[in-house]
């Protein structure tokens, strides 16, 4: 990967691409057959792909597919050298509308130079769900390889390690911005009782939004420097089980108090669920009482997990609460996944939704 990339970047600074199609099929191309995409393959390797069925003129430059047009797909939209800041707001407008339709893992913008990775399964703006930025002239090429490798790399993909990878870049940035949120109330605590020095303030304060920060970090952050990347290797995870889409989840308690507590919260709303597995097995979720889910489905749900909705809804079981649907008592799923998306009122991947107390994905807990 190191010696593809050291020649793209003397093409680069030879000014060899020309346009977005030498972009596209001079550099992109080479980089993803590089780490392991068959090219050749129109099902894996997928140009022009329509995303958005009810629209005729746009296309997803490049889309790779690891499971045959499953959840692990890759969206790569290719700009012409040197304008990839044009209209980016636009652009990240677009790349979202596609994920409406046909939700990525990953999406990506480059004019070949610079790379932009956005993680499209998390909540929140599409801005914000930027985890990594590469610059192919300007940074360390053998970081930029190791990057590839990490997020691009089709083994990764298909092992779950470059989603996982992805996820703890993206809380990295997430917690950058929190903590330059909370400086000035941070600043304010260390002049009252107890005193605490200002890293302890800024751990304290994350703490209390449910963002685990290190010390370290803290100071690593107050000093201006980038925050500690994660390292290590990722052992894959298991697929869930397809969802039954015709049986309505049975209505009971959790009986076994040793299970791991998963936690699912989106950023609209006041939309919080807490679930377990029935037990060892993990054979359902069981989402406590008192959760709550979104007031209302949006069109792109599944007929089968509507109709699980409406029938919690007539049943009496998730009764309307202001502006949320809430869980009257406890109900078992027969996955995360149905759970999500019976909450969310949209498709959601139950691997990374749930999620425990410190932020460890319940795919986590899957073992393969």
């Amino acid at each position: 990967m190191l010696d593809t990339l050291q020649d793209i970047r003397q093409r680069l600074l030879n000014g060899e691409y020309k346009n977005e199609e030498h972009v596209r099929l001079s550099l992109v191309a080479r980089v993803v057959q590089e780490l392991g995409w068959n090219i050749w393959s129109p099902t894996e390797v997928y140009t022009e792909f329509k995303a958005t069925e009810l629209e005729d003129n746009t296309r997803v430059d490049v889309a790779l597919f690891a499971h045959n047009f499953a959840g692990d797909t890759i969206f790569i939209e290719c700009k012409n050298v040197g304008r990839i800041g044009d209209d980016l707001a636009k652009v990240e407008r677009q790349l979202r509308d596609y994920n409406r339709n046909h939700s990525a893992l990953f999406t990506i913008i480059t004019d070949g130079q610079h790379w932009r990775f956005y993680y499209a399964l998390t909540a929140g703006e599409f801005a914000q769900k930027l985890f990594a930025r590469l610059d192919l002239v300007q940074d360390d090429l053998t970081e930029a390889a190791e990057a590839m490798q990490r997020f691009l790399a089709r083994e990764a993909i298909m092992s779950g390690a470059a989603r996982h990878a992805a996820e703890s870049y993206l809380l990295l940035s997430r917690k950058e911005r929190v903590m330059k949120d909370l400086l000035p109330e941070a600043e304010k605590r260390i002049t009252q009782p107890p005193f605490p020095s200002l890293p302890d303030a800024l751990v304290a304060l994350l703490a209390a939004k449910g963002l685990v920060v290190t010390r370290a970090e803290a100071v690593a952050f107050l000093a201006g420097d980038a925050l500690p990347k994660p390292v290590g290797s990722v052992e894959p995870i298991a697929k869930p089980a397809s969802p039954n889409k015709d049986d309505t989840p049975r209505v009971e308690g959790n009986k076994n108090s040793q299970q791991p507590v998963f936690y699912l919260k989106l950023w609209r709303g006041d939309i919080t669920a807490t679930a377990q597995w029935s037990d060892p097995q993990r054979t359902q979720l069981i989402v406590a009482s008192g959760s709550t889910a979104a007031l209302k489905a949006t069109a792109s749900l599944s007929k089968g997990y509507a109709a699980l909705r409406q029938k919690l809804i007539e049943d009496g079981i998730l009764v309307s609460d202001g502006n949320v649907l809430r869980f009257m008592q406890p109900v078992a799923f027969d996955n995360a996944t149905q759970a999500g998306a019976v909450i969310c009122g949209y498709s959601a991947n139950g691997r990374t939704f749930w999620k425990d107390a410190n932020g460890k994905i319940l795919g986590d807990y899957v073992t393969s």
